[in-house]
């Protein structure tokens, strides 16, 4: 009886596990076709809440991803290239930077072109100082002339279209440009402080000049060439379809290496030259404008007129290349303020941050387009160079006319001026006939 009790209760207890067994088999089979219902039914409302949904296109034969608002969606690849274009489209204020860059573009190549031309025409012009102002100039054409149409391009639309190529060549060389633009600056300063301050101790040379030239392109190149294995291209923003559209040229190297690239180009790009030409130009103001004595003499001996001309000629250089440091200083100031800020400070991207940030290229390119304005405005020989290349005259010619007037001003035993002075009413003065005919009359 106690056996067949035994039994029992052990049977029980194997049909119980059984039925539980199949009740949990059921169960979780009940749970495996639930689950799968409820993922794919997931899928397809975050497919509809726009969240990483794959969908085939059959046209396409491509698998693209819904990224953005909802209602994109829907867009065929068409219609999204549309919003995209209308996105990019330049709003008012654009168009009002793309007018001011246009200003700048001919404004600075014209002007370059110029300095140029003016010191390869005139032969007088050839001095050291000048070099280096064709040097300067150089840098400033090309980076006008290469460099700012792809960065308005790039500002207005969000968008870098040059490809991988040019992210690189046009970035690096901008850079470089820059670099030129601020050693030349430096070299100009501490040449005329050598020149002034020590005249006997110091020679100028255009052979020196030239070498200095080659020296700053060759640190220029080396100091950037980082940029040209950095830089490179990437979408700033994942599109739904694979378009060109959105896409930034930026540094690959962590945030922590493109902080201090940042700080060393803001200490030995702009900091540190402009003190060293401040010191420089402060000790030259003190020298050309301490007294009626000319440089390097005692000052007991009294200029004749002679060294006050070549006196007064230095201090109106001295203004120029003064003026021409202020501006550099002025037009960078913005973007390296910007630059150390944005890094420093961890400041967002908004709507004032970007205003600024347009304006500061800005004045980038305009640093590049004024200097030459300050030459005509500022230096008497550029800016009657300037005139004659909007002339039809040769510089032999002008020079000649030049010459023969001021000896005319200085002649005062004569009573009556000489014949080439006349000037015969409807004759264009700006013409090589007119001053060959006036010298022969």
């Amino acid at each position: 009886m106690h056996f067949n009790r035994n039994r029992f209760l052990l049977l029980s207890v194997i049909i119980f596990e059984v039925v539980n067994t199949v009740n949990a088999d059921k169960y979780d089979e009940e749970t495996k076709i639930d689950l799968q219902f409820n993922n794919t039914r997931r899928k397809r409302s975050v497919g509809q809440e726009n969240e990483n949904t794959t969908e085939v296109n059959e046209e396409l034969n491509s698998t693209e991803e819904c990224i953005g608002i909802k209602e994109y969606c829907n867009l065929s690849r068409e219609e999204y290239v549309s919003m995209l274009n209308n996105y990019i489209y330049p709003q008012t204020y654009e168009w009002v930077l793309i007018a001011t860059h246009t200003m700048v573009f001919v404004t600075g190549l014209v002007g370059n072109a110029f300095v140029c031309l003016a010191v390869y025409r005139n032969h007088s012009m050839r001095t050291v100082t000048n070099y280096f102002i064709v040097n300067l100039a150089v840098a400033d054409f090309m980076v006008i002339l290469f460099c700012l149409p792809a960065t308005v391009l790039w500002d207005v639309t969000e968008t870098w279209f040059l490809g991988d190529a040019l992210c690189k060549i046009l970035l690096y060389f901008q850079s470089v440009s820059v670099t030129v633009s601020v050693l030349t600056l430096t070299f100009i300063s501490v040449d005329r402080w050598y020149a002034i301050c020590f005249p006997l101790k110091f020679k100028s040379t255009t052979n020196r000049a030239k070498t200095a030239m080659l020296i700053i392109w060759a640190v220029s190149l080396i100091f950037n060439s980082p940029e040209l294995i950095v830089l490179t291209t990437e979408k700033s923003v994942p599109l739904r379809f694979e378009l060109e559209y959105l896409v930034q040229c930026v540094a690959t190297w962590s945030p922590n290496s493109d902080l201090v690239w940042h700080i060393i180009k803001v200490v030995f790009i702009y900091t540190l030259p402009l003190l060293l030409m401040t010191v420089a130009y402060h000790q030259i103001v003190k020298v050309l404008w301490r007294s009626e004595k000319i440089p390097g003499l005692a000052e007991t001996i009294k200029l004749a007129p002679a060294e006050q001309t070549q006196l007064r000629s230095r201090r109106k250089a001295a203004k120029m290349l003064v003026a021409v440091v202020i501006m550099f200083a002025v037009c960078y100031f913005p973007v390296h303020l910007l630059s150390v800020l944005r890094y420093t400070l961890d400041m967002e991207q908004n709507d004032v941050i970007t205003c600024l940030a347009l304006i500061s290229h800005v004045l980038c390119y305009a640093n590049s387009a004024i200097n030459p304005l300050i030459y005509n405005f500022m230096s008497g020989k550029f800016r009657r160079e300037f005139r004659r290349a909007f002339c039809c005259t040769t510089s032999r010619d002008l020079e000649n006319f030049t010459t023969l007037s001021r000896i005319t001003t200085s002649k005062k035993k004569s009573s009556e001026p000489m014949s080439f002075e006349k000037k015969p009413q409807g004759r264009n003065v700006c013409t090589t006939s007119f001053i060959r005919n006036s010298y022969k009359e």
